[in-house]
């Protein structure tokens, strides 16, 4: 009888425990939303914020939006001519633009980077960590190399670059850290898997620093993008049946409905930063996936696999990188049809 009866009570308390501790959790979060929607919208008038792989793409969008709030704008990438052509677009509507050439691979580039920011502007209010590199390929035609270089750009460079902005946010006591990942940081999607390597890495590095930097007044804003609309597909590069699979990506980047146009993406991460945000998803088939990844992850890798096996072309284990915009003047007829839309977001936002 004592046996039974202690059956019954140790999962009686046990539920109890988690109750309890579910409501406590629930309480938290209620508190801590009801003083975010009592905090005032933060005004970004005069702030100063650095975009990586501001020249182009995502980043030249969020350096428009950002300049037509009244910012001070240091945009930075490689290219050089690509920033002057930039720099000269956002010039038309920011009252103060600084374009600087950094590897953010590179520690020393970074130093020079922050150390030339500093000289211009005085200050860093907000940085966006944006900066990304994107090669399509199946497992057959993967190298260490690719793994590497995916982590060099979208993992250890925002966080060398945050670990050198991080004690001059401190010295102003606040300031806020923008750091755009993907939903292929929630979920993993064939043929990407470096790229979600990175992004993953990324994701948990973020939501850790927002967790630890928050009560010190420094904001940290986790962006999980889908697919957008930014002429990004001409500059991602591909392996294996490279023609095959620049078609498919090609076409699913630019699809209305299906990926969201740059200009709606950097007004929703503008809007977040302004509410004080600490995530944010962009693209109704991103949300759709990371729910259902969170809740059904068995349904999500055989939808994966499917998609890999019944969607996707036949892998093939060619190693050469080749870039989109190489592949995509030997397209014609149907694929210029569905690819329009991308072709004029690339000519808008500099990505030729």
């Amino acid at each position: 009888m004592y046996m039974r009866w202690k059956r019954i009570v140790i999962p009686a308390a046990l539920l109890s425990a988690a109750g309890g501790t579910a409501a406590a959790v629930a309480g938290l979060y209620a508190v801590r939303k009801l003083a975010g929607l009592l905090r005032r919208p933060v005004d970004l008038r005069g702030k100063v914020v650095l975009i990586t792989g501001g020249s182009r793409g995502l980043g030249l969008a969020m350096a428009r939006e950002f300049a037509r709030a009244g910012c001070r704008i240091a945009i930075c990438a490689r290219d050089r001519r690509e920033l002057d052509e930039a720099e000269r677009r956002l010039q038309r509507v920011g009252r103060e633009v600084a374009a600087f050439v950094c590897d953010v691979t590179q520690r020393a580039d970074i130093q020079g980077l922050i150390g030339g920011v500093m000289e211009r502007f005085g200050r860093i209010d907000v940085l966006v960590n944006n900066a990304g590199q994107m090669r399509v390929a199946p497992v057959e035609s993967l190298e260490r190399a690719d793994f590497e270089a995916a982590l060099a750009t979208m993992f250890w460079g925002p966080v060398d670059l945050t670990l050198e902005v991080l004690p001059h946010m401190r010295r102003q006591r606040g300031g806020h850290i923008v750091n755009v990942t993907s939903v292929g940081g929630r979920v993993a999607v064939p043929r990407l898997i470096p790229y979600c390597c990175a992004k993953f890495a990324f994701v948990a590095f973020s939501d850790g620093l927002a967790a630890e930097l928050h009560r010190e007044g420094i904001r940290v804003l986790t962006v999980a993008p889908g697919l957008m609309r930014t002429g990004s597909y001409l500059q991602a590069q591909f392996k294996g049946d490279a023609a095959h699979e620049f078609t498919w990506f090609g076409v699913a980047a630019n699809l209305p409905g299906f990926s969201a146009p740059a200009h709606y993406a950097a007004r929703k991460i503008r809007r977040a930063v302004e509410a004080g945000r600490m995530t944010l998803a962009i693209t109704w088939p991103a949300k759709l996936l990371v729910r259902l990844e969170a809740l059904f992850p068995e349904m999500t890798r055989h939808l994966m696999a499917g998609v890999n096996e019944y969607v996707l072309p036949h892998p093939e284990g060619a190693k050469t990188l080749i870039a989109g915009k190489v592949l995509d003047e030997d397209f014609k007829g149907v694929f210029r049809l569905f690819t329009r839309l991308g072709r004029s977001a690339a000519a808008e936002w500099n990505q030729r």
